[in-house]
């Protein structure tokens, strides 16, 4: 399963960066063959429900007051209880501030390969080969 971190903007709407994310872990979930999901940590404002056009099968909310602020460190935590209860293979993140601030953290709490500006779906014909110039996905392989 490929898990997408969405991240909320202070005003409670998804940022544009996860609506890429969506797009790109979708798209990598269908190459796969597995299912992909979304996760959103912060307070969100608008229906989360429409996400779904963007390929994603399930929309997890956590509510908890210690996510009310961002903190790389809590969101990692977070994120890792998320992977591990989800049985997730690959986590998709923004390349924004939020994600290279949680990514690298969770990438070290689960031992997982972190690749940070993918700009192109993996070839996974012999493995899980990424290509990467500049910004677009951070991606977490387990």
């Amino acid at each position: 399963m490929v898990l997408i971190f969405i991240d909320i903007a202070e005003d409670g709407n998804v940022k544009k960066s996860s609506l890429e994310a969506l797009t790109y872990g979708a798209q990598l979930a269908k190459q796969l063959g597995v299912e992909a999901q979304g996760v959103v940590l912060a307070p969100a404002t608008e229906d989360l429900s429409a996400l779904g056009k963007y390929g994603v099968s399930k929309i997890y909310q956590v509510k908890n007051d210690a996510l009310k602020h961002f903190d790389a460190q809590v969101y990692a935590k977070v994120m890792a209880q998320a992977v591990e209860q989800s049985g997730a293979t690959v986590v998709v993140f923004s390349n924004n501030s939020d994600g290279k601030a949680v990514a690298p953290r969770l990438s070290a709490r689960l031992k997982a390969g972190l690749v940070a500006g993918a700009v192109a779906l993996p070839d996974t014909s012999g493995g899980f080969t990424v290509k990467k110039v500049y910004s677009q996905a951070r991606l977490l392989h387990m």
